[in-house]
């Protein structure tokens, strides 16, 4: 009886041990898994060589403008629709850059979907906005901007400061031209003449014409030196500057005031602009005098520049003198409350990353092991250098049983350069961080975002990356950057993108070259070609389990076939692109 026991105990072991897959059998296609048939047409694509199955492109952006405080917005541009208007209105969505120019230009580079050859740029200068759609040429972006001139040369319209930083320091009497002294000679009485003739000076008056008076012309001096000024040339109006500013700042003011033939009234205004700009003083003055006015202004956040604004109260074409306006910053705004900002792919929309987690074997390519779908916004200072990196993401597919990982590597950007990485999600207990965040032993800057993918699907999260020293975007390297999947809880087993480098640690690993092995080289290619990741510049559903990819997505193969040359457009939701029945909810 204990024999047959025995017997019977042996034989449970032996068919058990038969059962228990091996590593190399949990790395090899499984019953169920797609056909072999269908894995060999996807394999026998002849693909080229050097195609790395990029849907995106590094672009450069260079704008040249002299011009203080003007703003650009940089969209992505495309023919979809019939009409311009269509197309613009379209590219008003998919929003590239936005800032300012520091020392007169804008150099960044950024990633930009192929499926985009021309940008909408939008510049905004005050209440005026211009705009051209610029074609993208040999991965450059480039704008040009003359500065305006009049017969007297280049007009300088406004005061203009930075600090070292970038912010805007104006701690001195930063208004141009705040006596009216600088402009054409006066004869022994006054002078009706262009604004384009008075340095500083704008006005609102519809045929741009401000008026000068010399110091006892009629009987009236000036408050201090020569000129001064009559708020109304020819009709009711006000002067204004724009002057650049910090959020936060605070602002003292002073301005004389003075009626010409009684009483007048007028008002100063500042703010944002000339429509939102708020009365902050009233001035009621006879004409027997000048009388000084004075104020405090705080900068709104947000509020990068900010108009002064000098406005006439009634009096017709006839009134209100003003003269020796004096502004001075007592406290500095923050400068952190300005920013410049890129997106990828755009503000509004989400890139894609697929992976097959059976590296270095050959997967089943349905690239729905992992899905992460994600948006980066690189937050950039006055200068238009790197403070944060904000990488807003959420895991839509799990294909695989493993416990994956997942992080970035920022290649030439060292770990001592991050000052905080926030927030991880680390379960598992295979990673070491360094105090900032990122990983110990790297030799570039690696943040693992989490190990457990299982606790992170559906669920949207930031890993925010804060520099300690700000860095150029050419410096950052463009987006994606180098992402990869950590395999199965084995901080040596990663997949990259195609011929992107391990990090640190899969270094230490050699390679198997065994006769099943895809991937002996480790360029994350199989022999001919098909990757382990890809990067897709835009929304992305993966596809059903077992479902090959060429299956899903009908132009796929045409598209990796040609280098991504043609229908580099594969994976939009367009009629002919998608087999929805094939694909995840």
């Amino acid at each position: 009886m204990k024999k047959l026991n025995l017997y019977f105990l042996l034989t449970f072991l032996i068919i058990l041990s038969s059962c228990m897959p091996t590593e190399v059998d949990l790395q090899k296609p499984q019953a169920g898994e797609a056909s072999t048939d269908a894995i060999q047409v996807l394999e026998n694509l002849s693909i080229p060589n050097n195609f790395n199955f990029k849907t995106e492109r590094a672009v450069t952006l260079s704008i040249n403008d002299e011009t203080p405080h003007v703003k650009y917005d940089v969209f992505a541009y495309s023919d979809k629709y019939s009409t311009e208007a269509e197309n613009i209105s379209e590219a008003l969505k998919n929003l590239l850059y936005s800032g300012k120019p520091y020392n007169s230009k804008i150099s960044q580079t950024f990633s930009l979907s192929s499926v985009f050859a021309k940008v909408y740029i939008l510049r905004k200068d005050g209440l005026e906005y211009s705009s051209e759609i610029i074609d993208v040429l040999n991965g450059k972006i480039n704008f040009n901007v003359t500065k305006t001139t009049n017969k007297s040369g280049a007009k300088n319209k406004t005061a203009y400061k930075a600090s070292a930083n970038g912010c805007a320091e104006c701690t001195d009497n930063f208004f141009l031209n705040n006596d009216f002294e600088e402009g054409p000679e006066l004869p022994n009485s006054y002078i009706i003449t262009s604004e384009n003739n008075v340095d500083g000076w704008s006005t609102t008056a519809t045929d741009s014409k401000i008026e000068l008076w010399k110091s006892g012309f009629l009987g009236v001096p000036a408050q201090n030196r020569s000129y001064f000024v009559e708020l109304n040339a020819n009709q009711n109006s006000a002067l204004y500057q724009r002057i650049c500013t910090s959020p936060g700042a605070e602002i003292n003011w002073s301005v004389w005031h003075r009626g010409r033939s009684g009483t007048d009234t007028a008002v100063v205004r500042i703010g944002e602009n000339l429509v939102t700009a708020t009365t902050e003083k009233t001035m009621i003055t006879g004409n027997t005098a000048w009388k000084q006015y004075s104020g405090t202004y705080t900068v709104p956040a947000g509020q990068d520049d900010t108009y002064f604004i000098f406005e006439a109260v009634g009096a017709g074409s006839c009134g209100n003198f003003i003269d020796h306006i004096v502004i001075t910053e007592t406290a500095a705004g923050d400068c952190t409350g300005t920013n410049n900002k890129i997106f990828y792919p755009t503000e509004l929309t989400n890139a894609t990353l697929a992976f097959e987690d059976l590296w270095p074997y050959a997967g089943d390519y349905d690239f729905n092991d992992l899905v992460i779908s994600y948006n980066i916004e690189t937050i950039l200072n006055a200068e238009n250098e790197v403070i944060q990196v904000n990488y807003n993401y959420v895991v839509t597919s799990i294909g695989a049983s493993f416990t994956n990982g997942f992080g970035i590597e920022l290649e030439d950007v060292l770990p001592s350069a991050i000052a905080s990485v926030i927030v991880p999600n680390l379960t598992e207990g295979i990673i070491t961080n360094n105090a900032n965040g990122t990983e110990q032993l790297q030799k570039n800057a690696v943040i693992v975002f989490f190990d457990n993918a299982h606790t992170n699907l559906g669920i949207p999260n930031t890993i925010s990356i804060v520099f300690d020293t700000p860095i150029t975007t050419a410096a950052l390297g463009t987006a994606p950057f180098n992402p990869f999947l950590i395999i199965n809880k084995d901080r040596t087993k990663e997949v990259h993108l195609p011929t992107k480098p391990t990090t640190y640690y899969p270094t230490t690993t050699t390679i198997e070259t065994s006769p099943t092995v895809k991937d002996s080289d480790g360029d994350f290619k199989t022999p001919t070609g098909l990757p382990w990741a890809i990067n897709i510049a835009g929304e992305y559903k993966a596809p059903k389990e077992k479902v090959i990819i060429t299956d899903a997505y009908n132009l796929f193969a045409d598209w990796a076939t040609s280098g991504g040359t043609s229908h580099f457009y594969w994976y939009q939701d367009l009629p002919g692109n998608r087999n929805n029945i094939n694909l995840k909810d």
